[in-house]
């Protein structure tokens, strides 16, 4: 039974399919207070970050409409592509996904290779605004086929895929009411595509929490801005209240809690960043992993924040698994992802 499901009856028969376990909210010791983590890198063992929760909700859409295959996109390295190949093909499904360039590092190379290892089929482009042609162009080949494909968007960020992210609100109210961690003055989570911090503030709003969210953008603005995170946790209560009239109308109050940081974006998506990789460095002091591109830069909003004197809640997006057995039997890098390997 879902967190949604145990608190509005109605919304227990929402599909989804059980991957993530629930994640503790760590204490990390800095000068001038504690700095509190929720560890969503631990949300599941064979790979966790918040791909997956928006998994648990999509691969169970996937199942109602009896789809054959998914069919995604993202760049080379994608985390969400990864999940996707990781746990499609546990639940049966082939896995189709349209990838565009990225600066390449050791970390994208990594999610690259493993994601072919599992047999997902990728389909490169040579720049990103040519992806939406070229999904069309396989969704159309894969139904000639025969097959019936289902379609996630970047990141999973689909009202249904933001889904996960209700559930995982309403978690950490639960985490707050149990005394687990104090309330914080702000939460903050890194901004990619806008379905973890719209469903977040869905799930804060809906079990009373007031608590400021601040997503530190990591992609360019036409992707990441506050207005489509806005609209997107609207489609979300709409869908909800159709589904189950007792679910809040908590539209004002996720306007009121929603702020987007883009301090911290320059120079560019995955391009090196001194105060990324001086994020990344104390985080390693502080026993965690995060990566320049997404997480280190979210964790350097955080450290601002704390340092200010503000009581910062940091929601851990990057998963901890290690892809080693994933690596072990993975092709090398194919040719179109060519071009330097930058530290």
């Amino acid at each position: 039974m879902t967190l949604l499901g145990t608190r509005f009856p109605r919304l227990s028969m929402v599909p989804h399919v059980p991957l993530v376990r629930a994640t503790p909210v760590e204490t990390l010791a800095l000068p001038g207070g504690p700095l509190y983590a929720k560890r969503d890198d631990r949300s599941a063992s064979a790979y966790g970050g918040n791909k997956v929760r928006k998994l648990e909700f999509l691969l169970g859409d996937a199942r109602r409409r009896g789809a054959s295959v998914l069919l995604t996109a993202g760049a080379w390295g994608s985390h969400h592509v990864l999940a996707t190949a990781i746990y499609g093909s546990r639940w049966g499904y082939a896995v189709h996904a349209v990838v565009a360039p990225q600066r390449r590092t050791l970390h994208v190379d990594e999610n690259l290779r493993a994601g072919l290892g599992l047999g997902a089929r990728f389909h490169p482009v040579r720049r990103g605004p040519l992806v939406p042609a070229e999904l069309l162009r396989v969704q159309a080949a894969l139904r000639a086929r025969g097959e019936k494909p289902y379609r996630i968007p970047f990141g999973g960020s689909s009202p249904t895929g933001a889904l996960g992210y209700v559930e995982a609100g309403l978690e950490l109210a639960g985490q707050i009411q149990a005394r687990e961690v104090p309330e914080s003055d702000v939460l903050v989570v890194a901004l990619g595509s806008g379905g973890t911090l719209a469903g977040l503030a869905v799930g804060f709003a809906a079990a009373g929490l007031t608590v400021p969210l601040v997503g530190v953008r990591v992609t360019p603005r036409a992707v990441a801005h506050r207005r489509r995170v806005v609209q997107l946790a609207q489609r979300v209560i709409a869908r909800l209240r159709a589904m189950d009239a007792s679910f809040p109308a908590v539209e004002a109050a996720v306007r009121r809690s929603v702020a987007v940081d883009s301090r911290f974006f320059a120079p560019g998506y995955g391009e090196p960043s001194v105060v990324a990789e001086e994020a990344q460095a104390r985080a390693a002091e502080l026993g965690l992993v995060v990566d320049t591109t997404y997480t280190a830069r979210a964790f350097a909003a955080a450290l601002r924040r704390h340092g200010e004197g503000q009581r910062v809640l940091y929601w851990h997006t990057l998963s901890g698994a290690d892809l080693t057995p994933l690596l072990g039997a993975a092709p090398e890098v194919p040719a179109w992802a060519g071009g330097p390997v930058r530290a």
